[in-house]
Order: C-alpha cells, then structure tokens, then sequence
C-alpha cells in the first residue's frame, strides 16, 4: 500500500542576508509506502529508493503534510547571490 503526496504552492520567507521578504516555491511530488509492522518498514528500509512510513492504526495526514513541507523548507533561506532588494541592512 502506498501514499501518493502532491503538494505546490509558495511561502513567504525571512532572507537570512537581508532580512526582506522573500518567496519560496514549493513543489512536493512523493509517493510513502506504509508499512504495516516493523518487520515490514524494515524491508522497506533496506531499499534505498523506498521512501516507508509505519503505520499503526490511524494516520494523521495532517501531521504527515506538515512534516514533509517542513522537510523540504531549505536551513536557511536566503536571495540568490546579488539578488537582494537594495536598500535592505545586510548581514555580514
């Protein structure tokens, strides 16, 4: 059994150089497989390019959606090199 997640849209970002506002597409195309047991997951696990959650009665989708947008948001996000709007008191 699988979970095919699709997820597009774009936040509005802090700039880690200049502190201005800046958008951050996001463009979540995954497909979860569930795994029933442990000894499931961990078959799943061995294949690298299996991405397996457990799953143990309900699954809250809604945790589940927050968790991969939070995975995909970069550590710190910052306008391309140069890009920064003039004006804006820069970090160094």
């Amino acid at each position: 059994m699988f979970l095919l997640l699709r997820i597009e849209g774009a936040l509005t970002m802090a700039c880690q150089r200049c502190l201005g506002e800046m958008r951050h597409p996001l463009a979540l195309d995954h497909r979860l497989v569930l795994a029933r047991d442990a000894a499931e997951l961990e078959r799943l696990d061995a294949d690298p390019d299996c991405d397996a959650i457990p799953v143990e009665g309900r699954l809250d989708l809604i945790a589940l959606i927050e968790d991969e947008v939070l995975l995909s948001l970069p550590l710190a996000a910052m306008h391309a090199e140069g890009e920064c709007p003039q004006g804006d008191a820069h970090i160094t």
